[in-house]
């Protein structure tokens, strides 16, 4: 019987699909549609904008506060957090079909990073919140999924029964199960330096944003190897945000200001 071989990220190729110009001054994340249309939020401009799956804008949505991450949920639901922003310490769900707020989540912190997983959002507090915390969307209650000592501008991605979140303090990956058990750490500021936001493809392999190395990187499941795919060469001149798109394989790297780019990844 023949052995499935399993994928290695030496073999990962990115090919340049598009390059896309939002325009936008601070981008903090970013989320892809069931019909591939991309949402950008600007946390500066308190507003998002739609891009179609060719690269081309559709339409933007103004005063929806402020926007830092942004993850979609169901039935043209998306929830966007709020960062730092003491006055709305709230995580607001937006019907993009409709375009208009339906829904404000308080959580009375901080809110950064952000994950729609079984109904609930998981989602980041700040360096004096210290940990992930879970929001259940039926009754509002917030559990903490995990204490850890956190930095700002926290990142979370998950696959199969696996959280994964950035720290720039500590310039570090961690891999967790979903009760906030640590299973690894991948550490390596030569590589990357103030990684910021993560996604996780279909074999899990972990892409991860490096702000001060101008880069992406993608770590092996087991956290034990790294590869730099991407770099400033590539434009990545402040790079914030990433999305890897697991039902077409596309990889969608933004810069915090200006533009964003959609790469194919093959195998």
């Amino acid at each position: 019987m023949a052995t499935q071989q399993t994928k290695r990220i030496e073999d990962l190729v990115l090919t340049l699909e598009k390059d896309i110009y939002h325009t936008l001054s601070n981008v903090r994340g970013c989320t892809v549609l069931p019909d591939d249309r991309i949402v950008f939020p600007c946390y500066t401009e308190r507003k998002l904008k739609v891009f179609k799956a060719d690269g081309s804008q559709e339409f933007e949505m103004k005063n929806i506060g402020r926007a830092f991450d942004i993850a979609y949920m169901k039935n043209n639901h998306i929830a966007v957090t709020t960062g730092g922003n003491e006055d709305s310490r709230q995580i607001n769900i937006i019907d993009i079909k409709n375009k208009k707020l339906i829904r404000s989540l308080n959580v009375e912190t901080e809110n950064y990073g952000v994950v729609f997983r079984d109904d609930n959002l998981i989602y980041s507090g700040n360096k004096n919140d210290n940990g992930l915390y879970s929001i259940n969307l039926e009754d509002e209650s917030v559990t903490r999924v995990m204490t850890n000592q956190m930095s700002s501008h926290v990142y979370i991605a998950t696959f199969d029964d696996q959280l994964f979140y950035t720290n720039n303090n500590t310039d570090s990956v961690h891999c967790c199960d979903i009760q906030g058990n640590i299973k690894w750490k991948f550490s390596d500021k030569s590589a990357l330096s103030f990684p910021l936001g993560i996604s996780v493809d279909n074999d899990g392999h972990v892409f991860v944003v490096g702000a001060k190395t101008k880069n992406v990187v993608v770590i092996s499941p087991d956290g034990q190897r790294h590869r730099q795919v991407l770099s400033k060469e590539d434009g990545l001149v402040n790079p914030t945000v990433l999305k890897y798109v697991r039902s077409n394989n596309k990889l969608i790297v933004s810069n915090c200001s200006s533009s964003a780019f959609i790469y194919s990844v093959k195998s």
